[in-house]
């Protein structure tokens, strides 16, 4: 975390100290001044404190000017937004009863709110309400098979749509809705769950293709304890419970570890990763195909810190895991290019040109979203390096195309463009290459912007320098 958004933390949390949280919004928010009510609802919503926002707007609402009153039409203006974004934020939590209470008094004014293209406050108490009886059916069925699995036949196809909305870019929706599933699913399967892990995930692919991935970590952190109770001495002697719990913490573990690893934490993904194969070496079967995944993340890191021999060694041994398991293709593709790409580091160039041009096959044939552009990109690079532009020029384009496809993570194509950039440098090249870093930039997370604006300075000093 940011030191500003660690002074932003404080402050609300300063301001929220400062709050009575008994008696409404009592204390600096009086309860006739309107603005500061409103105002202190929104730090308590921003710090997660729902009750004490809803405290405020129903003071604030009490306290909205009367209908003659010149100024009730900029309030109610103020008040109804923030209505609503606590409404969504209880749906979210599962707490339909005082969501549908604020929706109410939202109800109320909606007709005097003026603001152009606003929510209706009726269509959302009535998807309200349609969740709020979906959770409350599943919770009465859920000691009846085959009514929960037509229920849960139901929420997968909810699913389906929601990936449709999000490819049309409701990406607000989609995270919303898909959390409210990923709570009915907590509640009726628990975490050890197939359904939830499918619901986890559409969540997980909605703030990484928002660019959240401290959020995406965060989520699936957050089921680490509930997995985490067994002891391993249980797992050994096949204690159904433990076993059962390790199924689900193993893949877990190794996708929080891969996650970590995009955003070069790598002392914790090297932690999980090493925790999720030891488990999944001892469970085997199902989990062969985590075993081979957690080994690539090794790889990779080992590749980072120069260990490029023992890098190799690991990202081979997890081939024969991937043929063994369900094959998990952007797993599989990650370690045919760290294979090729520890070969190339360790001089062994005729294995490397093989394992590239092998790379290159794949990608193209069955393309991957996220890794199979970057793998062109690594391989397009490699061949540079070696003297052969026209296969460069080939796969690069390729790469390209692939990155410019509709739903291809922002932080791929990041990649691919910073990769290409990287592989002028290496040929001195700085003009392509600032061209490939500006690419880049326009896809960049906060946290690489720094790092590629240093980029782009460089090579202007460098061709400034050799002109």
């Amino acid at each position: 975390m940011s030191w500003r958004r660690c002074a932003n933390l404080l402050f609300l949390m300063l301001l929220f100290i400062s709050l009575s949280v008994t008696t409404g919004c009592s204390g600096p928010a009086k309860k006739d001044d309107f603005a500061s009510l409103i105002t202190s609802a929104q730090a308590a919503r921003a710090t997660g404190h729902e009750d004490l926002a809803a405290n405020c707007l129903k003071d604030a609402f009490d306290t909205l000017p009367g209908k003659n009153n010149p100024g009730r039409a900029q309030s109610i203006n103020q008040i109804y937004p923030e209505i609503l974004a606590l409404a969504l934020d209880l749906r979210q939590s599962g707490r339909f009863s005082l969501s549908k209470t604020m929706l109410d008094k939202a109800i109320e004014i909606e007709p005097e709110c003026t603001i152009e293209g606003k929510q209706s406050a009726v269509v959302v108490k009535e998807e309200t309400e349609k969740m709020g009886e979906m959770e409350i059916n599943l919770l009465k069925r859920a000691d009846k098979a085959k009514d929960l699995k037509d229920e849960l036949k139901k929420l997968k196809l909810t699913t389906r749509d929601l990936v449709k909305q999000f490819q049309k870019g409701d990406y607000d929706q989609v995270a919303r809705d898909g959390r409210a599933h990923l709570e009915v699913l907590r509640k009726t399967r628990g975490v050890a769950s197939n359904a939830y892990c499918d619901a986890r995930n559409l969540v997980v692919d909605s703030l990484l293709l928002k660019d959240n991935v401290t959020g995406a970590i965060k989520l699936l952190e957050d089921d680490l304890p509930e997995l985490s109770n067994f002891k391993d001495e249980d797992l050994k002697n096949a204690d159904e419970n433990a076993v059962e719990a390790a199924l689900f913490l193993s893949p877990l573990l190794e996708q929080i570890a891969g996650l970590q690893l995009s955003i070069k934490k790598y002392d914790e993904a090297e932690k999980n990763a090493k925790r999720a194969y030891a488990l999944a070496q001892t469970m085997g079967g199902k989990l062969n195909s985590t075993s081979a995944a957690s080994l690539v993340t090794l790889a990779t890191i080992m590749r980072v810190r120069g260990k490029y021999k023992e890098a190799l060694e690991a990202s081979k041994s997890a081939l024969p895991l991937f043929a063994k398991g369900k094959k998990h293709r952007d797993s599989w593709q990650r370690c045919l290019f760290t294979i090729a790409q520890a070969e190339a580091d360790l001089g062994e160039h005729e294995n490397a040109c093989h394992d590239f041009l092998n790379l290159v096959r794949v990608a193209e044939s069955k393309p991957q979203r996220g890794v199979s552009s970057v793998s062109l990109a690594v391989a397009a690079v490699y061949f540079r390096t070696q003297g052969d532009e026209k296969r460069y020029e080939d796969i690069k384009d390729k790469a390209i195309q692939l990155a410019s496809r509709n739903g291809e993570p922002r932080a791929s194509i990041e990649m691919v463009y910073e990769l290409l950039g990287d592989g002028a440098v290496s040929m001195s090249k700085f003009t392509q290459a600032e061209d490939f870093y500006r690419a880049a930039l326009m896809h960049a997370s906060a946290s690489q912007v720094e790092g590629l604006e240093k980029k782009i300075a460089t090579c202007k000093r460098n061709r400034s320098a050799a002109s």
